[in-house]
């Protein structure tokens, strides 16, 4: 009996030994595990510090001739169509009077030196045959130490536009030269939506004019406001050319910045322009046509 006791406890402190043997063994699988993983990890860190600094010396390498491009995602991008052919409605605008969308759009906002064309100016005074087509845009003929102002003469009332040379001088200057060139004499606002814009200029059939296009001056995000007049363009970047629009609320001010503002409504905002965008139909496709037609009689610049 004692010798079966005895032999019962030495068979349990030997399975004690052996377990210990094995918790042993596997706590120094585990250590050897860690040590490797430590090992694997510092080789990664080490190796990916130094393709930081080879690459940073490539990025040194050329940055003085790289230019910085903000893009804009073109599945975003709200814009005035001047040709009315490639628009669609927005599903997701704000009110129940959908802006004019394109799924295109200018993608810089890169400040840059404008160019100008070739084509002469008009007489100052506003004696110029009027006309309607050109064959390129045109040189440079407002006075940089001036002031211009605009004012546009319609069927449902006048109002002025004071203009914006010092953020926009080539796009103004184009304004100013098809204005004197009495381009818009005749036309209207053909399109009109609610809390978003007033767009005149020379629709339908027309959407080549005035046969060239003139390149962005862009503003900062956000700065857009109710009254300002900005050039519409195509969708892409570089095309505005003749027709421009009036902002007149929130939908407009919050507009990507991917038109150049010319300049801002400073007098008969009230009285002239909100009337204008009380013609919006609310059941026309993308605003057009206007409930009633809307006729532009004259822009007459004067400067000072």
């Amino acid at each position: 009996m004692g010798t079966t006791k005895r032999e019962r406890q030495k068979a349990n402190r030997q399975a004690r030994l052996e377990e210990l043997a094995r918790q042993a063994r596997r706590t120094k699988t585990k250590r050897r595990t860690l040590q490797i993983s430590i090992l694997v990890v510092g080789a990664l860190v080490l190796l990916f510090g130094l393709t930081r600094v080879l690459g940073d010396d490539d990025d040194d390498a050329t940055a003085d001739t790289a230019v910085p491009v903000t893009t804009i995602d073109p599945s975003t991008v709200t814009t005035l169509d001047p040709s009315l052919t490639t628009t669609t409605v927005d599903p997701n605008a704000p009110t129940t009077t959908e802006a004019p969308t394109t799924t295109e759009g200018p993608t810089t906002t890169v400040a840059k030196d404008f160019v100008y064309g070739t084509a002469p100016c008009p007489k100052d005074d506003g004696s110029s045959a009027k006309t309607s087509t050109f064959d390129g845009a045109p040189k440079q003929c407002i006075d940089d130490s001036k002031t211009y102002t605009a004012e546009v003469k319609t069927n449902k009332g006048s109002f002025t536009v004071t203009l914006d040379p010092e953020h926009a001088p080539g796009n103004v200057n184009n304004f100013v030269v098809l204005s004197r060139y009495h381009y818009y004499d005749g036309t209207g606002c053909h399109r009109v939506i609610k809390d978003f814009a007033v767009q005149c200029g020379r629709p339908g059939d027309d959407e080549t004019a005035p046969g060239y296009t003139v390149p962005d001056e862009l503003p900062a995000p956000d700065s857009y406001k109710e009254g300002m007049v900005v050039m519409a363009n195509t969708g892409s970047a570089d095309s505005g050319g003749g027709q421009w629009f009036i902002v007149v609320g929130a939908q407009g001010e919050s507009l990507p910045p991917q038109y150049s503002i010319i300049g801002t409504v400073t007098k008969g905002y009230e009285s002239t322009v909100q009337a204008l965008e009380n013609l919006a139909d609310p059941l026309a496709s993308n605003g057009v046509p206007p409930l009633l037609p809307i006729t532009i009689d004259s822009i007459t610049i004067s400067e000072s």
